[in-house]
């Protein structure tokens, strides 16, 4: 199948694939209205939809088809299919875990059922913004369609309305929406330099730019490279562009936040490799520019990481590190590095979002994200196994998926003699390693310790309790001491156990955890995909 030509085939797929979630959230609004108990059912059928075409896309391109539509300002090759389906599918998974979530918060009165419909129907306008980037092959509205994915996502950032997430909420809308217009200043001067070689129109178009990708001025080439670099790296929270990202993630509801982190930031990575990648063979200091971005971000995410105690927090910054790995992959340049770009984007996508889902799990068990309150609570086995695989898939253990990633971008690394950069990399990953080992530890290990004083604990309370009942005349005042002093600790076990989680969230969970297994054994057809990938991407950068 490698060796066919790529065809190019008019398709409503790529309509459909932004459209059916743009058509949810207005149904959702509009049925909300009315009835904002049953809000999430039409998001759920709209997400299915969305995965089901983005399923269907991938596969076209996958047996060798480039789907264009309305003249070629829509394109789908193997990457955008790749992408589109991670978008959608996470998508999808987020928005099943996210209707019992916010229900019981509406049980409990964190949020009024009457806003249910508001995070349902913004929720759906999100993957709708973040579908269409995916597929979109004009310079100008990539930046359009990536602060779409910001004001989409901003009103589900301060969905809580308290004053933290209003906060978090405005300074992610203010920090992403003026480091994305520094991004449109450099398509702005790309345009502006691909305009006197292949015209007005056609200078809009990324695939035409990649054509005079060798004739255009270089000073404006690097010009633009970096301020777009520089613009989309803000809104994928690399350092220093990053200060809306803890808050941002701590603040948002959890389902959110396994967004913002598995897919959303993605986006504006796939906006760069797209544009910026292209002008690489002729500019390597762009490449340089993204390895040094990426370093700094990897070793200063994973550093901070291990000086919270907020487990979101946490997972914020961890975040940003393995951000810092997909742009310094893209920066070398190379096919090894292009694929472990890609590969890792895909096992980042999953992990962290799983992660996230396994922090909203506890949330919603014991009410709180500080791990060391959730250290004393008992917990559930499953779960603590799906954290700590998706633990050693982030930090890139042998066989999980993460493995494999983070092994090809170190030989890209020394296939390039970028010696130092091979160093930070994987003196990251060991930190990385080191920093969500003890998060789990914390979290799922400390009852252990914990348990031994309650046995002993309760072994006390419960001779004391028969040395009273042994020397009492059968009086009530005489025993009842030791059943009142007995009361309190059945209380403390029966708040250490929480609630327990809803069948839904946790088939989501280990849905995800047994995806990082099987992405980690590296089956054919994954590695075709991924490959079709690389390849056009090279492509691109070839000239088209």
């Amino acid at each position: 199948m490698a060796e066919r030509g790529l065809q190019l085939i008019e398709s409503t797929l790529l309509i459909w694939l932004f459209v059916v979630p743009a058509i949810a959230a207005l149904v959702e609004y509009a049925l909300g209205r009315k009835f904002p108990a049953s809000a999430g059912r039409v998001a759920i059928l709209g997400a299915t939809v969305t995965f089901g075409c983005a399923v269907a896309m991938a596969y076209r391109v996958y047996e060798g088809a480039r789907l264009i539509a309305f003249g070629h300002q829509l394109l789908a090759d193997p990457l955008a299919g790749f992408v589109a389906l991670i978008i959608s599918f996470v998508g999808w998974v987020a928005t099943i875990f996210a209707y019992p979530y916010l229900r019981h918060q509406v049980a409990e009165g964190k949020v009024p059922v009457e806003r249910l419909p508001m995070y349902f129907s913004w929720s759906m306008f999100f993957i709708s913004t973040m579908t269409a980037a995916t597929i979109n092959n004009n310079l100008i509205m990539m930046y359009v369609l990536v602060e779409a994915t910001t004001l989409a996502s901003a009103l589900l950032v301060s969905y809580y309305w308290k004053p933290e997430s209003l906060e978090a909420g405005y300074k992610y809308l203010l920090l992403c929406s003026v480091g994305i217009t520094i991004g449109l200043l450099g398509c702005v001067v790309l345009y502006a330099a691909a305009v006197p070689l292949v015209g007005g129109h056609n200078a809009m178009l990324i695939t035409e730019i990649a054509k005079v990708a060798s004739q255009l001025p270089p000073m404006a080439v690097l010009m633009a490279g970096i301020l777009i670099i520089i613009g989309f790296g803000c809104k994928a929270g690399l350092v220093p562009f990053h200060a809306w990202l803890p808050d941002t993630y701590a603040e948002s509801p959890t389902p959110v936040a396994a967004l913002l982190s598995g897919v959303a930031g993605k986006v504006a990575i796939y906006a760069v490799a797209r544009i910026v990648t292209i002008f690489f063979p002729g500019h390597s200091v762009l490449g340089t520019f993204a390895i040094v971005l990426g370093a700094i971000s990897m070793l200063l995410g994973i550093i901070v990481a291990y000086q919270q105690t907020d487990l979101k927090r946490m997972l914020a910054y961890s975040s940003i590190s393995q951000m810092g790995y997909i742009v310094l992959a893209l920066g070398i340049g190379s096919y090894l590095g292009f694929y472990g770009a890609i590969y890792h984007l895909l096992n980042h996508g999953i992990s962290k979002a799983m992660m996230f889902f396994c922090c909203g799990a506890l949330i919603y068990s014991f009410g709180t994200a500080d791990m060391r309150e959730l250290g004393m609570k008992k917990h559930s086995r499953v779960m603590a196994v799906c954290f700590f695989i998706g633990v050693l898939g982030i930090g890139g253990m042998p066989p999980l998926n993460g493995f494999w990633s983070k092994f090809a971008i170190y030989v890209a690394a020394g296939q390039a003699q970028m010696w130092w950069t091979l160093g930070i990399a994987l003196f990251t990953s060991l930190l990385t390693l080191a920093v969500l080992i003890r998060a789990g530890a914390l979290v799922f290990m400390q009852r252990s310790h914990a348990g031994h004083a309650d046995s002993h604990a309760q072994a006390f309370q419960s001779m004391a309790a028969a040395t009273a009942v042994a020397g009492a005349s059968g009086m009530s005042a005489r025993h009842s001491g030791p059943v009142q002093a007995a009361a309190p600790s059945l209380q403390t076990e029966t708040q250490a156990e929480g609630r327990r989680c809803p069948p839904a969230m946790m088939a989501v969970i280990i849905l995800m955890a047994a995806l990082i297994i099987i992405t980690g054994l590296n089956f054919g057809f994954l590695n075709h995909l991924i490959d079709f990938s690389v390849r056009s991407l090279l492509g691109q950068v070839a000239g088209g």
